[in-house]
C-alpha cells in the first residue's frame, strides 16, 4: 500500500463558493448585509425555527445565547464533563459558575441523571452538546428543565443536519447554537449562528451581536454587545455550502458506514453506538481504544491524521481546577481512549482503507 497523508478534516470548497464571495466584492457590500440575512432565513427555515442568528463564530453564538437569557455572575449553568473548552468558557464570560454533569458511557452525551443529581437552587441553565453530531436525551433534559424552571440552551455545534426522534438539532430547547468553523459539516470559515422560536430572545441576540445596538434604531443601545456581525464574505460561503449540505451528509453517513463495516469485529476497537432515535449527523467518528496516545503517534507516523476530542475532561483542564472539582468517572475513562478518525467530503475509498490498515496496527 504506497503512502498517504490523510488530513482528519478538509473543508469542500470549490467554485461555488468563490463565486458567491466575488459577487459580494463586486456589490461592494462585505460586511453584514444582505446575504447574512438569506443566510440566517435559509438556516432557520431548514432547522425548522423562527430564527436565525448569524455570528462571527460559535464561541460567540454562546456567549450571544447565554446573555439573551440574561445569565448572572450568581447563576450556576449545568454542562456536560466532557465538551470543547468553549462550552466552559461561555459560562465564565457572564461570571457565572459551571456545574459538571457526567456523560453517558453509549453516545458521550450530557447524562440526564447526573444533571437531576447537580440542581440546586441557583441552577438557571442546561447546556447539552450532541457529541460528534448525535442528539442528546432531548425528551429527558426537556423535562427536567420545565419541572426545575430552568433554561435549556443546545450547543449544536457539531450536529447541524442531524436528527431526533425526526425532529431537526438545533430546534430544541430555548435557544441554540451552532459553528460554522473549517473542520465542521459546512463551513462559513469562521462563523456560527444563534436559533430560536422566541421574538425576545431573537430581539436580544441581533443587539448584542451587533454592538448592544437596536436594529430599528440607529446609535441607540440598550443593551452592553460585542462586534460578534458575520460579513456577507463570509456568508457568501455559507449560501453555497448550504446547496450543499444534504450532498455532504450522504456522503459522511456512506464514510461512516464503510469505517463500521471494516473495524467491526476488531477487538480492540469499540465502534460508535447511535441511539434508535437519532439520525446521526457524522461530524466526528468516534472509536475508543486502549492507549490512545500510542494509537494516535503510531497513526501519525504513517500519515494519518487522527483528533482526540477531547483529551481531557472540563475539570482537568487548568483554568477549571480550582472552579469545578469533583469526580465523573464515565467522562475520564472516555477521555483517555477516545479517537476521532479522518472524515471530509472528497475522502476516497482508498483514503479510508489506508487509514483502517493502520488503525488496526496500531491497536495491534
Amino acid at each position: 500500500m504506497k503512502e498517504m497523508h490523510i488530513p482528519w478534516a478538509k473543508p469542500y470548497i470549490d467554485k461555488e463558493e468563490l463565486d458567491e464571495v466575488i459577487d459580494s466584492i463586486k456589490s461592494t457590500w462585505i460586511t453584514m448585509g444582505p446575504k447574512v440575512k438569506r443566510f440566517e432565513e435559509e438556516m432557520a427555515d431548514y432547522i425548522g425555527v423562527r430564527h436565525g442568528i448569524a455570528v462571527s463564530n460559535g464561541t460567540a453564538a454562546l456567549d450571544v445565547a447565554l446573555k439573551a437569557l440574561g445569565i448572572q455572575p450568581v447563576d450556576e449553568v449545568i454542562i456536560p464533563a466532557m465538551t470543547y473548552i468553549a462550552t466552559a468558557n461561555a459560562v465564565l464570560y457572564q461570571h457565572a459558575r459551571p456545574v459538571l454533569a457526567d456523560i453517558k458511557p453509549d453516545t458521550f452525551n450530557i447524562d440526564p441523571e447526573d444533571v437531576l443529581r447537580k440542581i440546586t437552587k441557583k441552577t438557571r441553565c442546561i447546556i447539552p452538546i450532541d457529541y460528534g453530531g448525535q442528539g442528546a436525551d432531548y425528551d429527558a433534559l426537556t423535562r427536567i428543565a420545565r419541572e426545575h424552571d430552568v433554561h435549556l440552551l443546545v450547543d449544536g455545534a457539531p450536529s447541524l443536519g442531524g436528527e431526533y426522534k425526526g425532529k431537526k438539532l438545533c430546534s430544541f430547547g430555548d435557544i441554540a447554537t451552532t459553528s460554522f468553523h473549517a473542520a465542521k459539516i459546512m463551513t462559513t470559515g469562521e462563523g456560527g449562528m444563534v436559533f430560536t422560536d422566541d421574538d425576545e430572545l431573537d430581539r436580544k441576540s441581533r443587539i448584542i451581536r451587533n454592538q448592544g445596538e437596536d436594529p430599528q434604531k440607529k446609535y441607540y443601545h440598550p443593551l452592553l454587545g460585542h462586534n460578534y456581525r458575520m460579513t456577507d464574505l463570509h456568508a457568501a460561503i455559507g449560501l453555497a455550502q448550504f446547496r450543499k449540505l444534504t450532498a455532504i451528509l450522504k456522503k459522511r453517513a456512506e464514510l461512516a458506514e464503510y469505517y463500521n463495516k471494516n473495524l467491526r469485529g476488531a477487538g480492540a476497537i469499540k465502534l460508535p453506538y447511535v441511539a434508535p432515535y437519532n439520525k446521526h449527523a457524522w461530524f466526528l467518528y468516534t472509536v475508543l481504544v486502549d492507549n490512545g496516545d500510542s494509537v494516535e503517534k503510531y497513526c501519525k507516523s504513517k500519515g494519518v491524521e487522527l483528533r482526540r476530542s477531547w483529551p481531557l475532561p472540563i475539570h482537568q483542564q487548568p483554568i477549571y481546577h480550582s472552579i469545578t472539582g469533583g469526580s465523573y468517572p464515565v467522562a475520564e475513562d472516555v477521555t483517555r481512549r477516545i479517537l476521532n478518525l479522518p472524515m471530509y467530503f472528497t475522502m476516497t475509498w482508498e483514503e479510508q482503507d489506508y487509514v483502517i490498515k493502520h488503525l488496526k496496527d496500531a491497536v495491534k
